[in-house]
């Protein structure tokens, strides 16, 4: 279980974080969320698709890695990663963005302290001896609040195909060696609606510098043979 604390120097000065050697806490997530500004590259490997929170009308994207629940099709025996790309989501840990709860347009960062990265021994320094933030640690910040920032964009982009009545249910039915699997509850973007939309209603898409996700989304639609394939050499194994 995750147990995150607020990062301070008094009580994480001597915290360390090493490399990610093991990725066994992905081994059961079939799917992974990511930003617009990740399609291109998440899209050249895994389906793309959108979920809706079960708790509120909100869309948001994910990166599908397999066919079936708690199935990663990129997660090797041996609990490495085998997937050309890193969601960035997951490259962030063991740090993240909290809201601050004396103001909610403030952040805080955060730090899994049950982590297998997390170290005193060894890994790189949060903290100087002077208790100032260290350059490793300024990296990591900066990073981790350009994400913050483009989970903004990710929910506007998301929000504004919702608008358009762009997004429609769509069912992932494959057999693969005799086995079907199904993946239900997905939505894609419709691309007849989309063709069909108004000027002044692409153009807006267009200004926005959403189109470019658009069709990598619909392009990464494509990988599910990649997945099919995974889950065929699976079987054999």
């Amino acid at each position: 279980m995750a147990k995150f604390e607020p990062l301070h120097k008094d009580s994480h000065g001597n915290v360390k974080i090493k490399a990610m050697t093991n990725v066994a806490d992905l081994a059961n997530q079939h799917a992974i969320g990511v930003v617009v500004q990740e399609f291109a590259l998440a899209g050249n490997q895994y389906p793309i698709v959108f979920v809706k929170n079960p708790d509120s009308d909100d869309y948001f994207p994910v990166a599908i890695m397999g066919l079936e629940q708690n199935k990663n099709l990129f997660v090797s025996a041996d609990e490495k990663w085998e997937g050309r790309y890193m969601p960035a989501r997951y490259t962030h840990k063991p740090l993240t963005v909290v809201p601050n709860p004396d103001d909610n347009k403030m952040f805080a960062i955060a730090i899994d302290m049950e982590a297998s990265t997390v170290q005193n021994e060894e890994g790189d320094a949060l903290f100087n001896e002077d208790g100032s933030e260290s350059e490793y640690l300024e990296s990591r910040k900066k990073a981790l609040m350009a994400y913050v920032e483009n989970e903004h964009i990710t929910k506007a982009f998301s929000s504004l195909l919702v608008e358009n009545d762009l997004l429609h249910s769509q069912n992932i039915n494959v057999k693969v060696k005799g086995k079907e699997y199904n993946l239900n509850g997905i939505y894609i973007v419709d691309e007849k609606k989309l063709n069909a939309l108004s000027d002044e209603a692409f153009l807006s898409i267009r200004k926005r510098g959403f189109l470019g996700p658009i069709y990598a989304h619909l392009g990464s639609m494509h990988q599910v043979s990649s997945l099919i394939q995974r889950q065929a050499q699976l079987l054999e194994d």
